[in-house]
């Protein structure tokens, strides 16, 4: 846990720009001095736990070494996704060259000038970035009605769990969610699911939804997203052809996977190995079909690339790459 902050360290043990992991009060902290400003915040990522301390400082900002998540130095705010909640911030106190870790701080309280602000926003999406976003609103000290639309239940959900722990079933439905009905009402926002934007009138600043209902906005986000990439090929749109975007398509890969011993993955980035492995967790020979001759080569560059091949392997996983899919049957996929 390192030193014990609350009792204090000596200033010049402090690196710039290099987090000093410690503990006060019972709590995991770091210190961190950029130059004669010194913060402290709490250690473990919102996210997922990952540990500060390891993480990169960027000005006034520290960043989670597992997925990124970006936490404001002075007031734990999470700035920068993959995080929704802070972290703790801290009192620093200076006794000469002694320097400790006092009480948390208060969240800084926000008000938006009523002249400068739109008078109602309706986000259309309700995944990581919608969610991101009335947060960051409500954050920044906005006190109008906001509506968050999305078509995909059960709302907001953190979709690398769907290709990962979820797929293969090592963690709970209930661990999908970002936020729940509860926390948004608590936030006062609107969470409208099952009810997908279907009609937009910038001029009228007006969006119909699939039910009819209509809704007048001050001002709209877009935030909907990508769409998984389907196939062009005979026998694409078989049923036991799935892509992965949502938690349905993850139910669907479980229930098909069910009862089976072969499992084909079109595509060798990182959801594919990613459901590549949740497959091979739960019992399936999976193939992993890839143009690119070796796996993530362009994002990772060659010699990681073969490490995770190789790894893959080791548990079981074979690889066909070099080659792109030409037609689906019920029991084969035929390659070029």
């Amino acid at each position: 846990m390192g030193p014990d902050l609350g009792a204090g360290v000596e200033v010049w043990t402090l690196k710039d720009g290099e987090p000093l992991l410690g503990h006060a009060n019972g709590e995991a902290v770091i210190v961190v001095r950029r130059g004669e400003a010194l913060c402290a915040v709490g250690a473990r990522c919102s996210h997922y736990g990952g540990p500060l301390a390891e993480g990169l400082v960027v000005g006034d900002t520290v960043r989670c070494p597992w997925h990124h998540a970006c936490y404001s130095l002075e007031t734990g705010e999470a700035i920068g996704g993959p995080a929704l909640s802070p972290v703790p911030a801290y009192e620093i106190v200076r006794k000469g060259s002694r320097v400790s870790v006092g009480a948390r701080r208060e969240p800084p309280r926000r008000e938006l000038p009523t002249a400068e602000v739109p008078a109602s926003v309706v986000v259309v999406g309700a995944g990581p970035a919608g969610a991101a976003a009335v947060e960051a609103l409500r954050r920044e000290g906005y006190q109008g009605p906001i509506t968050l639309i999305g078509d995909e239940a059960p709302g907001p959900v953190d979709r690398p769990n769907l290709s990962k722990d979820y797929l293969a079933g090592s963690a709970p439905e209930e661990w999908l969610p970002l936020r729940s009905e509860e926390f948004y009402r608590g936030l006062s926002v609107e969470l409208v699911l099952g009810d997908a934007a279907v009609r937009l009138e910038p001029g009228a600043r007006r969006l119909t939804l699939a039910s009819g209902r209509t809704l007048e906005y001050g001002a709209l986000l877009l935030a909907t997203g990508a769409r998984a990439r389907k196939l062009e090929i005979p026998g694409a749109q078989l049923p036991h052809v799935h892509v992965l975007r949502s938690v349905a398509d993850s139910r669907a890969i479980i229930a098909g996977a069910t009862g089976r011993r072969k499992a084909v993955v079109l595509g060798s980035s990182f959801i594919g190995l990613e459901a590549a492995a949740s497959l091979r967790q739960r019992g399936l020979d999976v193939t992993v079909v890839g143009p690119e001759a070796v796996p993530l080569a362009r994002v990772l560059g060659e010699e990681l690339g073969r490490f995770v091949r190789t790894l893959h392997e080791e548990h079981g996983v074979t690889f066909r790459l070099g080659h792109s899919p030409k037609q689906i049957s019920p029991s084969h996929v035929a390659l070029d």
